[in-house]
């Protein structure tokens, strides 16, 4: 079942390998605080207001409205895309605060080191509770469900999706809300969350799941 969802989902998949990596190498070439100042110093008013708002959807609130609302197209999409957010954001915030609670955000780090460091219009820089990134968590799993219930075998599609969780991801960075580390460890954990669920939504072969909910409920009221 999975080494099937490996095969349909062989773009998204593909260009998720390739951040990790990319990722991992300019970890390894230079350190977090390299790259935050290195993104920091490239503000612009565009980019500002584009990845305020663009970062909503790794919001949690968002993603469960969303969710809710996809029952009206296809209920077992909803439940899949509902269900995979909270157990990923379970994990990360039991990451969060019980195994990683000592790592904390730019904000922190860069004024215990005496450096500047950019708050992006009204968004405030937070402290603590850094590691995995939440948001970036969410949005991963978020849209590789989306790819995998929307896109099918589409790479295009795919490729849409990844780019759309990647740039939630980014826009933490770039809001100076977390490091690049915190942005690779949640894609994964959002992406590896997605892996676990799937069995769970693909093996039940039931009929109303592939039905709107509005079908249903209009069909009993006859």
């Amino acid at each position: 079942m999975l080494t099937e969802l490996l095969k349909k989902q062989k773009a998204f998949l593909t260009a998720f390998v390739i951040w990790i990596v990319l990722s991992v190498i300019l970890l390894l070439l230079a350190d977090k605080i390299y790259w935050q100042q290195f993104f920091d110093a490239r503000h612009s008013l565009t980019f500002d207001y584009f990845f305020k708002y663009f970062t909503w959807f790794g919001d949690g609130l968002l993603i469960a409205i969303l969710s809710i609302l996809f029952a009206f197209y296809r209920i077992r999409l909803a439940l899949f895309s509902l269900t995979t957010y909270l157990v990923s954001g379970l994990f990360a915030q039991l990451l969060k605060r019980f195994v990683f609670d000592d790592v904390n955000r730019p904000g922190y780090v860069f004024d215990q080191i005496n450096l500047e460091l950019t708050q992006v219009l009204d968004v405030g820089l937070k402290s603590y509770h850094s590691f995995p990134s939440g948001h970036t968590t969410s949005a991963f799993a978020f849209f590789f469900v989306l790819s995998i219930m929307l896109a099918g075998k589409n790479q295009w599609g795919q490729l849409l999706f990844f780019a759309a969780a990647f740039l939630v991801g980014f826009s933490r960075v770039y809001l100076n809300l977390h490091f690049v580390n915190d942005v690779v460890m949640g894609s994964l954990l959002g992406v590896l969350t997605t892996f676990l669920m799937y069995p769970l939504f693909s093996g039940f072969k039931a009929q109303w799941l592939d039905k709107p909910l509005g079908s249903i409920i209009f069909s009993k009221k006859r």
